[in-house]
């Protein structure tokens, strides 16, 4: 009795073998991304307006100047957009394994393993998407290095997008359907259902 009590309260792998897993396709996951980019334009035009309000309410409707601290807070609301999307796909993944746009899509993101992602395996997840980030990010700095040479800025603009786009791409051709960030977590998207 207390062996199954035991059993029942340790956490069970959503699939025991890799061979029942159903890996999302190529093109579902490409749609529940579209999704996950709608959702964060809402997350950053929500904090945008919030600002923008404070800002058009200080200023009494344009009346006068707004205060230096209305401002501030618009500042406050801009800077918070990438630290709350970071927040979005990080709960997302951490509560269920999946963000709104995976949840359509009926996806899930499980560990390699098949156990859920939990805390840890989220983190990882997150710094896996964070590659991109870092990626466009360079190739923005030496556009701006660059900025007097127009083959190179532009050169250094069109190697970060192919980089980034041979990350999603790989998807296509890899047997359980990993990205980029999926080998980088351990992670790999199923189909529910």
């Amino acid at each position: 009795m207390q062996a199954s009590q035991a059993q029942a309260a340790t956490p069970q792998p959503i699939a025991r073998h890799a061979a029942r897993l159903r890996y999302a396709s190529f093109e579902s996951r490409i749609a529940a991304g579209a999704l996950d980019l709608l959702v964060m334009f809402i997350i950053g035009a929500v904090l945008v307006i919030a600002g923008s309000l404070v800002i058009l309410i200080s200023s009494d409707f344009e009346r006068v100047d707004p205060s230096s601290t209305s401002i501030n807070v618009f500042w406050s609301t801009a800077i918070a957009i990438a630290p709350a999307q970071i927040l979005y796909f990080f709960i997302g993944f951490a509560w269920k394994g999946q963000t709104v746009g995976a949840s359509v899509m009926q996806l899930m993101v499980i560990r390699s393993d098949g156990r859920r992602l939990g805390v840890i395996g989220s983190v990882a997840r997150v710094i896996g998407f964070l590659v991109y980030v870092l990626i466009a990010a360079i190739a923005i700095v030496v556009a701006f290095a660059f900025r007097s040479s127009l083959i190179i800025a532009g050169t250094a603009i069109g190697v970060g997008l192919v980089l980034i786009i041979l990350g999603f791409i790989t998807a296509a051709f890899d047997a359980r359907r990993r990205m980029v960030h999926d080998r980088i977590a351990g992670t790999v998207v199923v189909r529910l259902g």
